[in-house]
């Protein structure tokens, strides 16, 4: 066996057969590492590497996403073993090592700050499930947004499943609330959109990568008319526009960034193979700011099954506590609920009965953070306007008033204060 010469690079470096993260923040690492591990794998006949990740500090969705998928097929094609050393916890949270299967998600699981693999319909569905009642239970978010979560998160992934030919796609999505804004990475090994619409059966013909993203982005090219429409790319691109967010596209050796308004493109990128040229969608969307899916998708509207199935027959949207996984019995759990609540209220534009049934007790710490605060927030008028509390027992009623008096007294003690 060879043995590897110091080599540096500006996100990492390698010598012996470890691989050294200096972080997990730039997009030029995913080349850098593909090129490095083909280095020591290829040229220097290392089975196993290790990967040292002691200088990490900071870790983004994207490149992040991307490293763990290529991980995985290097597991799985090269046989390569790799030995990972300095793990920062978050990246150990995340499942960075070992990407989760769909099969883990249950009526509790947290999906946002993990990364996921995906390999079917059911698996997708799964998925932004879990997303979007995570999202709608963390944040408050404008009209619009959660709706553009819904159409980038099924479009983009369905693209892996029909276009990639991949065994599996990548996908981690992770809301930032200081500053108001959720961050989404796909990535799939496939064959890159480049080989996809070089093979289609439509007779396009871009002259590079680069060019075959800007073509995807059109409405209406697709590979195959009889799987897809050809309105994902294109969709995600108008909705990001709207929203003063931005994206980047990696496919091949073909890259995009659109950022305020701005398009860059890159060419010549180290890709693994032109078997499997890879294709990354990172992408954040401002959940302070409105978007028009209407006018994002050219007068298209989605339908909203999370609201229709609240929906009884005289058109009133009930929300029954006792469907809510985070429960009744803690504050975090009252936060969650309120948040949802004002989302869903954003959303639907129409009054909404908060249903106690099947609610034995709440603590009053739930309580207090539910409704006390709700309708502070909201004030008392509004407040009955838009929502109304129904079959509660006397022990809940009971609860809730006393928590909705001792917050309201509180809150005139505040203004009394000046605070």
């Amino acid at each position: 066996m060879k043995i590897v010469p110091f080599f540096k690079n500006y996100n990492s470096w390698i010598s012996q057969n470890t691989f050294r993260f200096r972080n997990l923040t730039h997009q030029r690492l995913v080349p850098e590492f593909i090129n490095s591990i083909k280095r020591l794998h290829y040229k220097f006949g290392h089975k196993k590497i290790i990967l040292d990740f002691e200088e990490v500090e900071k870790i983004y969705p994207y490149p992040t996403t991307a490293i763990a998928g290529y991980i995985r097929y290097f597991k799985e094609y090269e046989q390569i073993n790799f030995e990972f050393i300095n793990v920062p916890s978050y990246l150990k949270r995340i499942h960075f090592s070992d990407p989760l299967a769909v099969s883990n998600i249950g009526r509790h699981t947290v999906c946002l700050d993990k990364i996921w693999i995906f390999q079917n319909s059911n698996h997708i569905h799964s998925l932004v499930n879990g997303i979007l009642a995570n999202i709608r239970s963390s944040i408050e978010c404008e009209p619009g947004v959660i709706d553009a979560c819904t159409w980038g998160l099924n479009e983009i992934m369905d693209n892996v499943i029909q276009h990639s030919a991949s065994n599996c796609g990548f996908i981690m999505a992770v809301v930032h609330k200081r500053t108001k804004n959720i961050n989404i990475c796909i990535f799939d090994y496939g064959i890159g959109i480049y080989q996809s619409l070089k093979n289609s059966d439509n007779e396009y013909n871009p002259a590079s990568a680069a060019d075959a993203i800007s073509l995807a982005l059109q409405e209406g090219v697709t590979r195959d008319k009889s799987v897809g429409q050809g309105n994902g790319m294109w969709g995600l691109y108008n909705i990001v526009n709207l929203n003063a967010g931005h994206m980047s596209i990696v496919s091949g050796k073909g890259g995009l960034v659109f950022n305020k308004g701005t398009v860059k493109t890159y060419k010549e990128i180290i890709m693994l193979s032109k078997e499997q040229q890879a294709t990354t969608v990172n992408f954040h969307l401002n959940l302070h700011k409105d978007i028009s899916i209407k006018d994002a998708l050219g007068g298209h509207e989605l339908v909203d099954m999370y609201i229709e199935n609240m929906e009884d027959e005289f058109d009133r949207i009930i929300f029954k506590l006792a469907n809510a996984a985070s429960g009744t019995g803690t504050r975090r759990s009252g936060l969650k609920l309120k948040t949802e609540v004002i989302n869903l209220y954003k959303k639907a534009k129409k009054p909404i009965i908060i249903d106690f049934s099947e609610i034995g007790i709440v603590s009053s710490s739930f309580a207090d953070e539910f409704i006390g605060k709700l309708v502070v927030e909201l004030g008392f008028f509004q407040f009955q306007q838009i929502f109304t509390l129904s079959n509660m027992n006397s022990t809940v009623q009971t609860i809730v008033q006393k928590s909705l008096s001792q917050r309201m007294a509180k809150s005139l003690q505040d203004e009394d204060y000046g605070q």
